[in-house]
């Protein structure tokens, strides 16, 4: 009886203790959300050091601890701004929309509006971002630069006029950010950086009217001995696109280089290869590679390295050899790598086989690859394969190791043996992603309709997979011949053209949901697909197989001028084979032009 009462009343306190507990929460919880929150807070702040990056998920995890804290204490600001930080270093146009909507249209200060559109600019200068990032990108940042562009004090500041001409630039409007630059000079007109993006945007646009303008501009620049008379004379060998320059002109700049300070070896190389393209004289090339090694030390094989890179990019691998003797090679990977390369070029094929049986200390990995590529360029792709074959089971799960081999058969253009490793790397789990990429990188031109369709299948499966594979795909499977018309496949097929189509209005989507309804014998369907009609044009500049595609829903609606002009254009060189063959196949009496034969 003792122990049930005595269970009794501590069941009872119990109890009570949940309840006061449960009832008293709205008292204690805000403490410890904020506890909670700063000590996440705390451990997410270490993610904000930019040698942490995203390749092995640790920056996930830190933007997954900020969103936490945010979430427990949101009206903290710090947490927030910490939050989108780490979030922009991974996914920056979802950063983005969040700033520009905490930004109100009237109250948010000047130096705000800076902040966001220099963030959206940053953005826009990272070449691996996807299209759907840079346009989001882009749209933010214009529509800072007009709120900002409305603000006197700060339009007249030069380094404001130079942020939007740099804007314009890179989002493709290139001739009106000229303008901004030339009004940005007209009033400095030996500013450097407005210099430097002139000199960028009339190469790119090769515009030759401001060339005596730059040309001095640069010169007076470039006599600086500072990081300004560096990039001065850097942007002298960008204007020898444009206008090449004389012999004492680039020796001139030889000399200023050896009067400057702040100058790396980089620089003397890039003026030194202008020379010895320029030249035609076998002695004077020896003279200005022989000035070139004197700035290298040659006994630091990570200088021999860089100095006989240079050498390779001339296209001089007899020099290469010269500078680089098989006793040093034979002791060093990349060294070694670079002499294979060298003797691949000049065709020296017996001194490849000989040099990879006296270099034991080499792994065994590159003494296969080079192997392989001997036996290619001797015609002996079977032995090639054979050495690749035998080369994949050392390769193992070790992505280092795949990425290096690829990477060093990319670099040689050996794509024939490179294609042969990733089709062999596709079954591997650990290595797939990439192998699949590569493929279509190098392949996409070449490859079959099947052989796509499976690679991009399985691109799209991968979580990390771009939206343009899955369109890509959607376009491949309605080029196919063999899918039947009309049929439930194809019938699913027009349905998910039409869902993309709503979400996206590209060229890609347009030409794919108008691909879709013209196998599904909806010729008229498929030319509203297409666009406006006063814009038809457009498809002139496009992929031939796409003009090709308008051109025949054109002539199907009994829009005949339009048909017969995209016809005109059309280079069917330049198609892929995949759609080489399978245009053939689908309109046989409107194709006048042979099949390629296949690999």
């Amino acid at each position: 009886m003792f122990r049930l009462h005595l269970t009794y009343i501590i069941f009872n306190a119990l109890l009570f203790a949940f309840g006061l507990a449960f009832f008293a929460a709205d008292a204690y919880l805000p403490y410890l959300r904020n506890w909670k929150s700063k000590k996440l807070h705390q451990q997410s702040m270490v993610y904000l050091d930019n040698t942490i990056d995203d390749t092995s998920g640790l920056l996930k995890d830190g933007v997954r601890k900020a969103r936490i804290a945010h979430l427990l204490a949101p009206n903290d600001p710090s947490t927030l701004d910490n939050y989108l930080i780490l979030l922009f270093r991974t996914k920056p146009a979802q950063a983005l929309i969040r700033w520009s909507q905490i930004l109100s249209p009237n109250q948010s200060s000047i130096e705000e509006r800076a902040i966001l559109l220099d963030r959206a600019k940053r953005t826009l200068q990272r070449d691996e971002i996807d299209s759907n990032t840079r346009s989001i990108a882009g749209k933010i940042a214009f529509q800072q630069a007009e709120l900002l562009r409305n603000d006197a004090d700060w339009f007249e500041n030069p380094e404001n006029i130079l942020t939007i001409a740099e804007l314009l630039t890179e989002t493709g409007n290139a001739k009106e950010g000229l303008k901004f630059v030339n009004q940005l000079l007209a009033e400095y007109p030996l500013h450097p950086e407005g210099t430097f993006l002139l000199t960028r945007i009339s190469v790119h646009l090769k515009d030759t009217s401001n060339l005596s303008l730059i040309g001095r501009s640069l010169a007076t620049l470039s006599s600086q001995r500072n990081q300004t008379g560096k990039e001065a004379i850097r942007h002298m060998t960008l204007l020898h696109l444009l206008s090449p320059l004389s012999p004492e002109s680039l020796a001139r700049c030889l000399e200023l280089l050896e009067a400057n300070p702040h100058t790396q070896q980089i620089d003397f190389l890039r003026i030194c290869a202008l020379q010895h393209a320029s030249s035609k004289d076998k002695e004077m090339r020896s003279d200005i590679i022989s000035y070139c090694s004197e700035l290298f030390d040659l006994n630091d094989n990570s200088e021999v390295i860089i100095f006989n890179r240079w050498l390779a990019r001339l296209g001089d691998y007899e020099k290469v050899l010269q500078y680089l003797p098989a006793s040093k090679a034979k002791v060093d990977e990349e060294l070694f790598k670079l002499r294979m390369n060298a003797l691949a070029q000049v065709n020296d094929l017996e001194r490849i086989h000989e040099e990879i049986n006296n270099a034991p200390i080499i792994p065994s990995r590159w003494r296969l690859v080079v192997e392989a590529r001997a036996h290619a360029m001797n015609g002996n792709f079977k032995d090639a394969a054979k050495s690749l074959d035998r080369l994949l089971p050392i390769l193992g799960d070790d992505p280092r190791q795949v990425r290096s081999v690829c990477h060093y058969l990319e670099s040689a253009n050996d794509l024939k043996n490179l294609s042969h490793i990733l089709v062999q790397l596709i079954d591997k789990p650990i290595h797939s992603q990439f192998a699949l990429r590569k493929l279509l990188q190098h392949r996409s031109a070449s490859a079959s309709l099947s052989d796509l369709i499976l690679w991009l299948s399985q691109l799209s499966k991968s979580d990390r997979a771009n939206k343009s594979f899955e369109i890509s795909l959607l376009y491949l499977r309605l080029l196919d011949p063999s899918l039947p018309s009309p049929s439930k496949e194809l019938t699913g097929l027009v349905a998910e053209a039409q869902k993309e189509f709503l979400s996206s209005n590209s060229n890609q989507i347009q030409i794919t949901l108008a691909l879709a309804h013209l196998r599904n014998q909806s010729p008229d369907q498929a030319l509203v697909a297409l666009g406006e009609p006063n814009n038809w044009r457009k498809w002139l500049n496009s992929r031939t197989a796409w003009a090709f595609i308008a051109s025949q829903i054109y002539r199907l609606n009994h829009e005949s001028e339009k048909a017969l002009a995209l016809k005109q254009n059309l280079e069917f060189s330049q198609m892929d084979k995949a759609e080489l063959t399978s245009l053939s196949q689908l309109f046989p009496e409107d194709f006048s032009t042979p099949i390629a034969p296949s690999e």
